[in-house]
Parts: structure tokens; sequence; C-alpha cells
């Protein structure tokens, strides 16, 4: 269960499972960890790696991170670094984002769902 401070609702710091869906008509899935602390956001998967912020606002949250591949892969080099911009909500048990991803001159909308695999 989230910490409380002061009667709010706090995200709890620790490392959470991700699980992106493109919702434009995109048949992209992302998957990887995140970890959150104290307002900072790390993580990644096979191929690259996520470093960023957030802000958690009583049960609401939002951030951006940058997203740099770390393994090479036959990618376009637009798609190499992105920059992800998201807010969502959480509550004790589901933490939950919507997201858009600027790829080069795109962008790609998702939806995010994190789940609390050890508490910090």
């Amino acid at each position: 269960m989230p910490v409380l401070r002061h009667g709010t609702i706090m995200l709890k710091n620790g490392l959470y499972s991700l699980i992106a869906l493109a919702i434009d008509g995109l048949d992209v899935e992302v998957g990887g960890v995140l970890i959150l602390r104290d307002g900072k956001v790390y993580g990644g998967d096979s191929f690259v790696f996520y470093t960023g912020t957030y802000e958690d606002l009583d049960g609401r949250w939002r951030g951006e991170l940058t997203s740099k591949e770390h393994t090479p892969t036959n990618r376009p080099i637009e798609e190499r670094v992105q920059h992800i911009e998201f807010s969502g909500t959480y509550d004790a048990s589901n933490v939950e984002a919507d997201a858009t991803a600027h790829v080069g001159k795109r962008r790609i909308r998702y939806t995010a769902t994190l789940q609390l695999l050890a508490a910090n």
C-alpha cells in the first residue's frame, strides 16, 4: 500500500514491471522494468534503457522519460532515442499511464500498466 503523507496517497518507491501497448493502430507492445524512486525513473528492457522524472500528485502522476538503445538493433536511426511524456493514475494496487513517444517526427500513443514487483 502506498505511504500516506498528511492524508494523501503517495506512489510507492520500488521495482515495477511495465507493459505498454500502442493505441494508434500500430501493433507494438513494450515490456520491461522501471524503478521509481523519489521522483526519478530508471529502467529498461533487452534493447533500451529509460531515464526520467515524475511528479507524484496524490493519486495521479506525470513525467517524462528518455529511451535510448543500449544494444544495437536494425531499427531506423530515428527510433534509437525516444522522448516519452506520460500521465496517469494510481491507487494501492494499480499504476496506469497514457504516454506519447516522440519518435523522429512521429508521435505514438501508448497505454501502460505497471505492477509493483518489490517495494523499496
